[in-house]
């Protein structure tokens, strides 16, 4: 039955076309309950946006370098800063409140924060370094625990070629998480020279515990070995302009949402792992090109390098996915202006709900209340933090 339906959908969205059929990947059509949408689907509504608060520094307060970001219901702006490891608390209008934490190995210090996740009226900072969790209550700021992350992971044989790298963290909203361990097949000393990076989610529990088997194992993107100037040493660079990435996301319900970069397919599951449903959109492939390339603004590290780096052929058809406080999904496609990225705004179930336009030196941070927040910088590279309100209205 469920086949049935899966080519009923074929059929209705693609016009009975075996021309358009014959286009989509053989391992894309073979999946159960995915519903194929037309490269030519149409927005519903026009979304504009207005420039409102922008949050930077200030007599009050240095900001070194911007990491993540979040924001509360309140409309509270929570900064990390990467270079002075703690985090920068703005109110709505952009005045500075406070800062959480500071550099250290102790509870509610940090050695690197690479993402903020609110929840339930707390704050998640989770420090990749020290592979731990410091959580912070929103009413009072109090540090109200700290969390060693899978400390039990010794009873799982593969995460013993990936200790302790834990890379990502899904604060899901029960207090408990799902963690992305990263694994790669890098081959050492052989200059750009590319390996898979490979992706192990694992649930965890409230205490910060493994508390059953893994969620998903695959690969997740290619990685690069990058000489570095000025010396013999080889680094693992992820060249995410080039390669992209599977991305996850979590919505407000604890459903996951998976993304491909080289096609425009999102899978969506329980929190437990299980697989639901798909939806997939034909997106036009865009030649990679070293004129493109400076068109982007890419680092000189690609440009120096062009020769030397096995490059795909195609830019990612993907390259950006997030999940706002309405469960809509935002996601960044590339097009032939090489300059901008397309942003399509989806119902969970995948229609198109609005697509824009937006500058890809401007990225959008996060999304909630009505409003988008980005991170910019001025001529000098000073990065700040620009709130912009957004409507949706019918078309006419």
């Amino acid at each position: 039955m469920k086949k049935i339906l899966v080519l009923f959908l074929i059929n209705v969205a693609w016009g009975c076309s075996s021309k358009h059929k014959n286009q989509v990947p053989a391992e894309i059509q073979k999946l159960e309950n995915l519903t194929m949408f037309p490269a030519s689907a149409k927005s519903m509504k026009i979304i504009t946006f207005k420039k409102d608060v922008v949050y930077r520094d200030s007599e009050k307060i240095l900001i070194g370098r911007i990491g993540n970001i979040d924001v509360d219901s309140l409309g509270r702006v929570f900064l990390a800063d990467v270079q002075e490891k703690t985090i920068h608390v703005f109110e709505p209008d952009g005045k500075f409140t406070t800062q959480l934490g500071r550099e250290g190995r102790g509870p509610g210090e940090f050695g690197y924060i690479k993402s903020l996740h609110i929840r339930n009226n707390r704050l998640y900072a989770f420090d990749s370094n020290q592979s731990k969790v410091n959580v912070f209550s929103l009413d009072t700021f109090e540090d109200i625990k700290t969390l060693s992350l899978a400390r039990n992971r010794i009873q799982y044989p593969d995460l013993k070629i990936v200790y302790p790298q834990i890379d990502q963290l899904y604060v899901k909203n029960n207090d408990t998480y799902i963690v992305k361990f990263k694994t790669d097949s890098s081959i050492k000393n052989i200059a750009w020279r590319n390996f898979d990076i490979r992706g192990l989610f694992y649930p965890l529990d409230n205490t910060g515990k493994i508390s059953s088997d893994k969620l998903f194992d695959f690969k997740m993107t290619t990685g690069t070995q990058v000489g570095t100037p000025h010396s013999n040493a080889l680094i693992a660079f992820h060249l995410k302009d080039f390669f992209g990435s599977k991305m996850v996301v979590l919505s407000n319900d604890n459903s996951i949402y998976l993304v491909e970069s080289d096609h425009f397919l999102i899978k969506v599951y329980s929190q437990n792992g299980v697989y639901s449903n798909a939806f997939y959109y034909p997106q036009k492939k865009i030649a990679l090109s070293q004129e493109s390339a400076v068109k982007a603004e890419l680092s000189d590290l690609y440009l120096d390098n062009w020769e030397s780096i096995d490059r795909p052929k195609n830019w990612p058809a993907v390259i950006e996915m997030k999940v706002d406080d309405q469960n809509r999904l935002w996601v960044a496609t590339t097009v032939e202006n090489i300059n901008i990225y397309e942003w399509w705004v989806l119902e969970p179930s995948g229609e198109v709900i609005a697509k824009f336009d937006w500058l890809r030196t401007k990225p959008i941070q996060q999304i909630l209340n009505g409003c988008i927040y980005t991170k910019e910088s001025d001529e000098t590279g000073v990065e700040y933090v620009v709130k912009y309100r957004f409507e949706f209205n019918e078309k006419q």
